[in-house]
């Protein structure tokens, strides 16, 4: 071994900053590029919003004017251009606006402004935390706090304790009794039910915190827990016999109780949704459906007028210069880039509106098999791009928001020879179990029998396997009895 010098050829693919800043803007929905913006907008000077209450005039459309190296709207801009136009954009916006910086505010009262913000976030207080606020209160020997902090530690979001009594005695050098008379403590704190190990003993200790009132329930789930599940109420009454009333009381006294007890510490905040398109029906015959790219969310944006003039103020020095004109290409990119991928999105758009035509009509039981490739075929695009253009968004459609991954699902092949989303089934087996008798609900094998009859050859452990993933339960717990 030796150190040489070799001389090698070889071949790699290079992106230029461009077409990187493209493709990450590209994978951004909106509520994320609204943050990308506002993060560009506060790292470029040169980089401006355009004020909302500038009304157009002669100098707005004069600013639409082409100008060199700048023959198409921005949004149908292509990658690998030039960019000499930027020495002229946004030239006849007003002069005036852009004298204005806010770094030059005092920095005290800015420190103060953000001190105040601060104070008012507050972090909502968690299922762990609460528990331990409980332990305070309670007579607990230095081994006991050291179990209960073990056993707070294990236990999950939904509430239940995930660790065995083993584990936990293992993990604080005692005995299993030990394990299980702090156990018993901390299964007597709020929210009821806590650290319970699996959801019938949730259930027996909310019960058993009611008082004498759910004797019978305690029963049914200790005892009958097997015929609960089943919702067999009239075996039940048999077994005990009870009259069939007093069970449905009983059980309707369980099914208030709450499955997950530590739910109420985490619940999921509602996402609202913003979609980056919304494809509407048109009046005109030729064209059904009617496409909107949505940019209203997001600031329209320009080259600062101030920092134009001192770029070309004859009295600026040369290293100033410098610096305004490499942020002046850098702010141009950015916009450009903006453009760019709204074109993207709405050539991806309009080939899965020519597509899926059938499913902006008719629903998702129309909705045919495709792959990205497909689509990336279509448009001339890579398939690593449009499954960029469409990461976590969303489209507005006749028949709701939903998320552009929607579209694309494997094939199956039908009897005729032709061809059937596996959405498209997961559809029609929904809507037969919508429709079923609940007192005689279709089994799996059922479900088979009449999608056979319409053509669709699939096995029952595919019928079984759509109908979980639909989180639809098997005909036996669907059975109203």
């Amino acid at each position: 071994m030796e150190p040489r010098l070799i001389q090698q050829q070889s071949q790699k693919l290079v992106l230029s900053p461009q077409i990187r800043q493209y493709l990450k803007l590209l994978q951004l929905p909106l509520a994320q590029l609204q943050q990308e913006i506002d993060i560009e907008l506060s790292a470029n000077p040169l980089l401006d919003e355009k004020p909302s209450s500038e009304a157009p005039d002669d100098n707005a459309a004069s600013q639409n004017k082409p100008e060199e190296g700048m023959d198409r709207p921005t949004e149908e801009l292509q990658l690998g251009e030039t960019y000499n136009g930027y020495r002229n954009v946004d030239e006849n916006y007003h002069e005036d606006f852009g004298d204005y910086d806010i770094s030059r505010q005092d920095p005290k009262e800015l420190q103060k402004q953000k001190s105040f913000q601060e104070s008012l976030i507050t972090k909502p207080e968690g299922l762990y935390d609460f528990l331990l606020w409980q332990i305070r209160f309670l007579e607990l020997g230095e081994m006991q706090k050291k179990i209960a902090h073990e056993i707070i530690g294990n236990i999950n979001e939904a509430g239940y304790l995930k660790a065995t009594t083993e584990e936990i005695a293992q993990a604080c050098s005692c005995e299993p009794k030990e394990i299980e008379n702090v156990l018993a403590i901390i299964q007597d704190l709020d929210p009821p039910g806590i650290a319970a190990r699996n959801l019938q003993e949730a259930l027996l200790i909310q019960l058993k915190k009611k008082g004498s009132e759910t004797k019978l329930a305690v029963q049914i789930v200790s005892e009958h827990f097997t015929l609960l599940e089943k919702r067999d109420l009239k075996q039940m009454a048999k077994i005990l016999t009870v009259d069939l009333g007093v069970i449905k009381k009983a059980v309707d006294m369980i099914a208030h109780c709450e499955p997950r007890p530590g739910r109420t510490f985490y619940l999921e905040e509602p996402i609202a949704v913003t979609p980056d398109a919304t494809v509407s029906h048109s009046e005109n015959p030729k064209e059904p459906y009617k496409i909107d790219i949505h940019v209203e969310y997001l600031p329209e944006l320009r080259i600062n007028p101030y920092y134009r003039r001192l770029l070309r103020d004859k009295k600026t020095d040369a290293k100033t210069k410098a610096y305004l004109r490499d942020k002046m290409l850098s702010a141009t990119n950015f916009m450009r880039a903006l453009g760019l991928r709204k074109s993207t999105i709405r050539e991806i758009t309009e080939a899965l509106v020519e597509v899926q035509a059938d499913f902006f009509s008719k629903g998702f039981s129309h909705l045919k098999p495709l792959r990205l490739k497909d689509i990336a075929d279509k448009i001339g695009m890579h398939e690593s791009t449009v499954s960029r253009a469409l990461q976590g968004k969303y489209i507005s459609t006749p028949q709701g928001v939903i998320p552009y991954k929607s579209f694309f699902s494997s094939k199956l092949e039908t009897r005729d020879g032709e061809t059937e989303s596996q959405k498209s089934i997961m559809e029609k087996i929904k809507r037969l179990i919508e429709k079923e008798n609940p007192k005689d609900p279709l089994s799996d094998q059922d479900i088979l029998k009449r999608l056979t009859a319409e053509g669709i050859m699939i096995a029952r452990r595919t019928v079984a396997k759509y109908r979980e993933l639909l989180k639809i339960l098997p005909s036996h717990m669907r059975r109203a009895r």
